[in-house]
């Protein structure tokens, strides 16, 4: 799945489209943001994933602005 497709599919719904974070950790290999995104924080995996994608709600997921 490129880019664009990923973006359709995360906003087609409230629940990102279903996509999975397993989903989310090999679009981070096939992008090249991360070799390895299964040792990684997910949560920085999912955002840098949905940023670069330029997702509408992808600052919603900074693990900056999420409270613990």
């Amino acid at each position: 799945m490129n880019k664009e497709e990923f973006k359709k599919k995360w906003e087609s719904n409230d629940n990102g489209g279903g996509i999975t974070y397993d989903d989310v950790a090999e679009y981070a290999i096939q992008w090249g943001i991360s070799d390895r995104p299964r040792t990684c924080n997910m949560s920085i995996v999912r955002y840098r994933v949905l940023k670069e994608a330029n997702v509408s709600d992808f600052e919603d997921y900074n693990p900056v602005n999420i409270e613990d």
